[in-house]
C-alpha cells in the first residue's frame, strides 16, 4: 500500500506524492505521450507535449491534498485478469479486445442495445440521433456477447448494464433482461432516461419480471430549469413518475446526474436529500462530472472543468457538512482488502474492485427510515484502521488453511475498538456492520430476484446509500493507467471488450463498433445480420 514502484508498460511510476510521471495522449493526434502530474497551488495539474501539437495543460483535481489521498490508499494487488485476446501490436490504448496491457477484471459488462434514443440530449456522449445511422444488436448478437462474457472471466462478472441510446426502446428489451438473468448475472441494470418507466407503469413491472434489478436513471437535478439545460426540454414530473413507477415494481434505482459547472452543481445537496427522502427506492447515487467532446480551448475548459474534489466539496457544503469531503471519501479500490479477507477464508472469488485510484471514489451512507439524515459509516468507523487490518490478515493467511477461523477471530475481535458509538445512529454497533459487511459476501445468493431483496429490506430498519463518483476521460486528461485498470467492459458484436474510456474517448472504438455494425436510418436489417470480423473494427480509423 502507497509504496512507489515502477509498473510494466505504461503503469504508474515512483508514486505516491506528487509530481508523477504517468502517460497520455494527444488530444489533436492521439499519439501517445510522457505526461507529469504536478502540484501548482494546491491543485493537480497534468502536462504534455506533442512535437507535432505542442504543449497542453489540463486541471486533474483542485485539490491536491484530496488527490494524494487516493494515493495513499490504493492497495496495488498484483492484477488478475487472465482473459487476453489480443496481442499488442500498436501499444495501448489501441490495441483493444482486451490487450496484454490490462490489468483488472471487470465488475460490470456493458453492452449497447442500440443507439436510438427517445431524447436528444447535448451533453450525451454516445450523440445517438445525429449520426444518421442505426446501430441495434439482435438477440442472438447479445446471447453471444453474454455467453463470451462468461466465457472470458470464468464466470458471469457480478453485473450487466444495458445502455445506448435509450436501451428500453430496443424492440426486444424484455428478452434482453430475461436470457441475462439465465446467464448468471448477479445484478441486471438498464441506463435509462426512465421516460418509459415514467409513461407506462406496466412496462416497469414486466422489465422487474424479467429480471431488471437495477434502473440506472439519468438524474440531472431537481428542477425543470436544469432539465431544460442538460437535456433540452422539462423533465422534472417526468423523472419522479419514473421514480414512483420504478420503485412500485420492486426494482432498486441509482439516480446519475450528469454535473456541470453552473449548470446543475448547485443542485448537489439537493439530489442527495431527494435519494435520502425516497431511500427505500434508491439504493445509489452515481455522480459524473462532464467530459469534453470536440475542440475546446484552454480558458473554457477550465472555466467548465468539475473533478471529483469540487464534486466532495460542493456536497459538504451543501449539506452542511453531514458529508464531509476529507473524512468520508475513498478510493473506490479501497475495500479491496475486505474481498482479499473473504477469499482466504472461503476459498471463493469475490469481485475485485481493482479499478485505478482516481476512475472513481466512494462511501456509504446509513439513512434511517425516515430518510431525514445520512450518517457515512467513515463518521463512525475508523475505516483506514479496518481496511488495514483486513490487508494484513488476508496477508497472514496465506495457504495455512487451519489458520482461517483463528483469522476471523482476530478480526471481530478487533471490530469494537474501531468504533466510535458516540458518532454512530441510535441502535447501531458492531453487529449491524457485521450484518453489513455480510450482504457484501453473500452478494449472489442474497438477491435471487427482487421479492427477495424486498423481503430482506423489511426485516431492518436501516437502509444505505452508495455514493460514487465516476470522472470518466476525455482527450485532455486521458491516462493510460487509468484506461488499464479499467472495470467497466464493453462487450461488442465482435467478441472483443473495450475499456469505458477507450470505448468513448481516446481511440474512441464505439465509433469503429457502430460504423461496422450499423446501417443508414431508414435501412431494413438484414435477416442474416451476425458479427463483423474484428479486423473489419481494428482496421477503422477515427
Amino acid at each position: 500500500m502507497g509504496a512507489g514502484s515502477a509498473a510494466d508498460g505504461n503503469g504508474d511510476v515512483g508514486r505516491p506524492g506528487l509530481p508523477q510521471k504517468t502517460t497520455s495522449i494527444c488530444p489533436e493526434c492521439l499519439e501517445v505521450l510522457p505526461a507529469e502530474l504536478y502540484e501548482r497551488e494546491g491543485k493537480v495539474w497534468m502536462a504534455k507535449r506533442c512535437p507535432r501539437h505542442g504543449e497542453f495543460v489540463e486541471l486533474i483535481s483542485s485539490d491536491a491534498a484530496f488527490f494524494e489521498k487516493m494515493d495513499r490508499w490504493d492497495w496495488e494487488y498484483p492484477a488478475e485478469l487472465e482473459h487476453q485476446d489480443v496481442a499488442s501490436k500498436n501499444g495501448c490504448p489501441n490495441d483493444c479486445g482486451l490487450c496484454p496491457s490490462h490489468r483488472s477484471r471487470a465488475m460490470m459488462i456493458n453492452i449497447d442495445l442500440t443507439n436510438r434514443c427517445n431524447l436528444d440530449c447535448p451533453v450525451c456522449f454516445a450523440n445517438a440521433n445525429r449520426s444518421g445511422r442505426v446501430y441495434e444488436v439482435t438477440v442472438e448478437q447479445i446471447r453471444r456477447m453474454l455467453d463470451a462474457s462468461v466465457a472470458a472471466y470464468g464466470d458471469a462478472p457480478p453485473c450487466v448494464q444495458y445502455s445506448g441510446g435509450e436501451p428500453t426502446v430496443h424492440p426486444d428489451f424484455l428478452e434482453v433482461l430475461r436470457i441475462s438473468k439465465e446467464a448468471g448475472f448477479a445484478q441486471i441494470q438498464a441506463a435509462t432516461n426512465g421516460l418509459k418507466f415514467a409513461r407506462d407503469p406496466g412496462f416497469a413491472r414486466a422489465a422487474s419480471e424479467a429480471g431488471l434489478n437495477v434502473a440506472y436513471l439519468q438524474f440531472d437535478g431537481v428542477s425543470d430549469e436544469v432539465y431544460r439545460r442538460t437535456r433540452g426540454r422539462p423533465l422534472w414530473e417526468l423523472k419522479q413518475r419514473a421514480v414512483e413507477n420504478i420503485a412500485g415494481a420492486g426494482m432498486q434505482i441509482c439516480l446519475v446526474p450528469t454535473v456541470a459547472r453552473g449548470v446543475n452543481d448547485h443542485q448537489i445537496g439537493a439530489i442527495y436529500r431527494f435519494a435520502l427522502e425516497h431511500i427505500d427506492a434508491v439504493a445509489a447515487i452515481s455522480w459524473q462530472p462532464v467530459v469534453f467532446t470536440g475542440r475546446i480551448d484552454f480558458q473554457q475548459r477550465l472555466a467548465m472543468r468539475f473533478t471529483n474534489a469540487d464534486l466532495a466539496r460542493c456536497l459538504e457544503e451543501q449539506t452542511g457538512g453531514e458529508v464531509a469531503m476529507d473524512r468520508d471519501w475513498y478510493t473506490l479500490s479501497f475495500v479491496e482488502p475486505f474481498s482479499k479477507l473473504v477469499e482466504a477464508i472461503t476459498g471463493e472469488r469475490q469481485a475485485a474492485v481493482s479499478c485505478h485510484r482516481h476512475c472513481g471514489l466512494g462511501t456509504y451512507v446509513v439513512v434511517g427510515r425516515d430518510g431525514r439524515r445520512g450518517y457515512p459509516i467513515p463518521k463512525f468507523i475508523d475505516v483506514e484502521a479496518l481496511m488495514g487490518r483486513m490487508h494484513e490478515l488476508a496477508a497472514k493467511l496465506g495457504q495455512r488453511r487451519w489458520f482461517k477461523k483463528l483469522t476471523l477471530m482476530r478480526a471481530l475481535n478487533d471490530l469494537p475498538a474501531m468504533f466510535r458509538p458516540d458518532q454512530a445512529p441510535d441502535g447501531w454497533d458492531t453487529r449491524v456492520l457485521l450484518d453489513f459487511m455480510n450482504a457484501f459476501v453473500d452478494f449472489r445468493r442474497r438477491y435471487p430476484d427482487n421479492t427477495a431483496r424486498i423481503e430482506d429490506v423489511k426485516q431492518t430498519g436501516w437502509r444505505y446509500l452508495l455514493m460514487v463518483a465516476m470522472h470518466f476521460q476525455d482527450v485532455y486528461n486521458y491516462q493510460l493507467p487509468r484506461v488499464q485498470r479499467c472495470v467497466i467492459h464493453y462487450a461488442a458484436p465482435d467478441g472483443r471488450f473495450y475499456p469505458f474510456c477507450t470505448y468513448n474517448c481516446g481511440p474512441n472504438f464505439r465509433e469503429r463498433v457502430e460504423r461496422a455494425c450499423s446501417r443508414p436510418i431508414g435501412a431494413s436489417i438484414p435477416a442474416t445480420a451476425g458479427a463483423p470480423a474484428a479486423s473489419e473494427i481494428s482496421a477503422g480509423r477515427r
